[in-house]
């Protein structure tokens, strides 16, 4: 199956939190206090190891991995909020995936959203390893609050076009109206 452009298949534009660049379909406003849930792809070019608060620390092999999460709130919990912690610096790791994040050697490559009012961050999830057939490599990473094993998850394929390919139609699947917001 032929793995569609990205920019037919997602309305916002590449780069769209960057206000001099936007095409006018990303404007942050619209975003700020919106609920819904998203998944970053990531990247790592070389293996590491890093410790996850009380989880231990674990050893990451290069590659693609997934994370999902929920934006359920406003302000600083709304997507925009969410986008932006992920993206900036942090004083300390409160979530899981902030201690990924704070490493230079982690780097974002897209993040995919929906707005939702439903807490569809573990339906999302599960459909999403599904459909790429990732791994788990840290159980209870970003699920301490669910019966999930795990929400980031590992892509033996190292392709992003893929990833995003595969969120997007895991999203569709579940109902949700996927969308790009940032891609580096």
């Amino acid at each position: 199956m032929a793995v569609p452009r990205l920019e037919a298949d997602f309305p916002i534009a590449i780069n769209a939190m960057n206000s001099e660049t936007r095409n006018g379909e990303a404007d942050p406003q619209e975003i700020r206090q919106v609920k819904g849930i998203y998944t970053i792809i990531l990247r790592l070019e070389n293996r590491a190891k890093r410790k996850i608060g009380a989880l231990g620390s674990f050893r990451f092999p290069r590659g693609i991995y997934l994370y999902t999460g929920s934006a359920c709130g406003t302000g600083s919990t709304s997507i925009e909020g969410r986008m932006s912690r992920h993206e900036g610096r942090r004083r300390h790791n409160f979530w899981h995936i902030d201690h990924l994040l704070g490493a230079k050697s982690w780097k974002i490559l897209a993040f995919v959203y929906s707005t939702t009012e439903r807490s569809f961050e573990c339906k999302a999830n599960a459909h999403i390893r599904e459909a790429t057939q990732a791994s788990f490599p840290v159980m209870g990473f970003g699920s301490s609050d669910c019966r999930c094993p795990s929400h980031l998850l590992y892509l033996e394929r190292y392709d992003v076009t893929w990833a995003l390919y595969k969120v997007k139609k895991a999203y569709r699947e579940i109902g949700l109206k996927p969308r790009l917001c940032h891609l580096c």
